[in-house]
């Protein structure tokens, strides 16, 4: 259910008009806007994989709810072109993508070293 919720609303904010009021980006540099939001992309996707992948279930399905959330980039970047003020960015999507990896990697290294600690 965590997973659901999350997701949810990260759905809702990436498809959402202003995902961050103006009051909060007004304040800040056209440079900090773009690498606050290419860096919530990786961190974002980041989390919601590392949360699916450490659900209580085999790995075929954590190996699948990570494809999905994939292509819950790709989805979500689509999606983008029909709200008003958005446009969908294939950078977006590779960054999405960096950020599904790198939580993949760090599920792994973390599945070997638990293992090496336990023989």
């Amino acid at each position: 259910l965590t997973l659901l919720a999350f997701l949810s609303l990260w759905t809702w904010k990436l498809l959402e008009p202003v995902p961050v009021p103006e009051e909060i980006t007004s304040r800040m540099s056209l440079e900090m806007k773009f690498v606050a939001a290419k860096s919530l992309h990786a961190c974002g996707y980041g989390f919601l994989t590392l949360l699916a992948v450490t659900l209580p279930l085999p790995n075929y399905w954590r190996w699948f709810l990570a494809g999905l959330l994939a292509l819950h980039g790709v989805a979500t970047e689509v999606g983008q072109t029909f709200v008003p003020g958005r446009f969908g960015s294939a950078r977006d999507v590779y960054i999405d993508w960096a950020g599904v990896a790198l939580a993949v990697l760090v599920w792994q290294a973390w599945r070997y070293l638990a293992s090496r600690c336990s023989n």
